[in-house]
Formats: structure tokens, C-alpha cells, sequence
């Protein structure tokens, strides 16, 4: 059973930035597709300037042209670039300079299927909503989730908290798991709930 890396997303403060430091967090998350927690690329600059330096960030993007996509990544200087529309394997194999995560959203076995077609290096499982791309804070199949995580590099989102990471970790066995919604209050980071969640990861280990 492996000890997964940490991602919380969707960061939209300097204040985000100082909250994550604290902890044993390896990726950081900013939106730049159409969403609540969207940020421009100035924004983007100056949380990734306040974070600490071992932390990688993390670009989302959904349904944008190639030139934008990597306007943004090379003007912020991302690590990853997690893709979330339905970008097929030739656009996803455009950014092969970086590491890329294709999003896909778990409705049934056909997930495995999906993956086939990709040549990436990893892939982000999130709840499927016929209205939103991520962010549902949603839980998957984690069943059919673990599955998938034998096979492939597996970034777990979806609906996981500080009440059932413990779980999440223990059934799926994802090399990350991805938090946005669940350390948030009224759409902003909140430094006492993701402390909440560090401790209860300290309980499992």
C-alpha cells in the first residue's frame, strides 16, 4: 500500500499558498478553465511565487485553444498540465514537455476503455456531472477505481474529505489524491480544514 502524494486544487490566494506550505503537500492546483476558482495568469505568478519551492503546480484547463493552454504554462512556469474537456490523445501529446494528466469522469467500467486511447502520464478520476467538469465534490466508484489505479498513474478527486481520505487511500491505492471542494469555506482554502485532513492522514500512517 503506497503513501499517496497530496494535491489541493484550485487555489486562488497568496494566503492559499501559505496555508499549503505548512504541510506535507506536493501539488498545487490552479484553474484556468471557466469555473468559480478561475485565476489569471498575474494571479497565478504571485501564489506560485509564495509557495515553497518542492511544491508542483499544477495547470487546469478545459475546452482552450493549444496557443492559450501553453501561453499560460510557459508564462507561469507550470510542472503539469491537467487536461479536462475532451482533448483526444494528439492535442494531449502537445505538451509533451511537461507532465500531463488526463481528466477523465468515472461513470462505469468504460473508463478503462477510455484511458487505452491516451499516451499520458497519468490520469485524474473525478465524478462524472453532465454540468461540470471537476470540482463536484462528487465521490466516484472507488471500486471501480481501484481497478483503474492497478493499471495506471491514478490522481483520485472526487468528494474526498478529512472523513474519508483514510478510506479513499486504503481502497483505491492512488498514487495522488486531488482536494478542492472538502478544505474550502465559502469557496476559499480554509487553513483549519486542511489541517483537519493531515491529522487524520497521520491516524492511518
Amino acid at each position: 500500500m503506497k503513501k499517496p502524494l497530496i494535491k489541493i486544487c484550485g487555489l486562488r490566494r497568496k494566503e492559499d499558498a501559505v496555508y499549503v506550505n505548512e504541510f506535507d503537500v506536493s501539488f498545487a492546483g490552479f484553474v484556468f478553465a471557466k469555473s468559480k476558482r478561475q485565476i489569471d495568469i498575474e494571479t497565478a505568478i504571485e501564489i506560485k511565487k509564495a509557495l515553497r519551492d518542492d511544491i508542483k503546480t499544477v495547470g487546469v484547463f478545459a475546452d482552450m485553444e493549444v496557443s492559450e493552454v501553453r501561453k499560460i504554462t510557459d508564462s507561469v512556469g507550470l510542472d503539469v498540465v491537467q487536461l479536462h474537456s475532451d482533448e483526444d490523445n494528439a492535442y494531449c501529446s502537445l505538451f509533451k514537455d511537461k507532465t500531463v494528466w488526463k481528466a477523465l469522469h468515472v461513470k462505469d467500467g468504460s473508463v478503462l476503455e477510455k484511458a487505452a486511447l491516451y499516451d499520458v502520464d497519468g490520469f485524474l478520476l473525478d465524478a462524472y456531472d453532465k454540468d461540470m467538469r471537476g470540482g463536484t465534490g462528487k465521490c466516484i466508484n472507488w471500486e471501480l477505481a481501484a481497478e483503474f489505479a492497478k493499471k495506471h498513474y491514478t490522481v483520485l478527486a472526487g468528494g474526498i474529505s478529512a472523513e474519508n481520505i483514510c478510506e479513499a487511500a486504503s481502497v483505491v491505492n492512488p498514487d495522488v489524491i486531488d482536494l478542492s471542494s472538502s478544505v474550502e469555506t465559502d469557496g476559499f482554502k480554509d487553513y483549519n480544514k486542511i489541517k483537519q485532513l493531515f491529522e487524520a492522514l497521520k491516524e492511518r500512517n
